[in-house]
């Protein structure tokens, strides 16, 4: 039988990779890629009479599932062409228009979404 060592959370925030985590971890439905919810924009899908719409939450506290996504191009572009919008969201029939979801989260850059600058 094959012995194996128990692994141990990683103590006081600090992540195995030595980095220190402050608050949630959530994934990127773009990039699959975890990271701190401060980093990260949340969308919602507010239903009404007519089919689900996308919403950026802002505050980060409307109701009902939320995406998380990088603020970055390159991760909306691959989150619509996966299609990981009504899976993550649980809303079958969401259409999602990645220039008007673009233009909603509004400090979107190219390729890195921590400089704050579109390029």
């Amino acid at each position: 039988m094959v012995q194996r060592t128990l692994s141990t959370p990683a103590e006081d925030g600090a992540a195995r990779d030595g980095s220190t985590i402050r608050g949630p971890v959530r994934t990127c439905v773009g990039c699959r890629q975890r990271a701190e919810a401060t980093a990260l924009v949340r969308i919602v899908a507010r239903r009404g009479d007519g089919p689900p719409v996308t919403v950026v939450d802002l505050a980060k506290t409307m109701p009902g599932r939320g995406a998380w996504l990088h603020p970055r191009r390159d991760c909306l572009s691959a989150a619509v062409r996966r299609k990981a919008f009504p899976s993550a969201l649980r809303a079958p029939g969401l259409t999602v228009a990645p220039d008007d979801l673009a233009e909603a989260i509004g400090g979107i850059t190219e390729v890195d979404g921590l400089n704050g600058r579109n390029r």
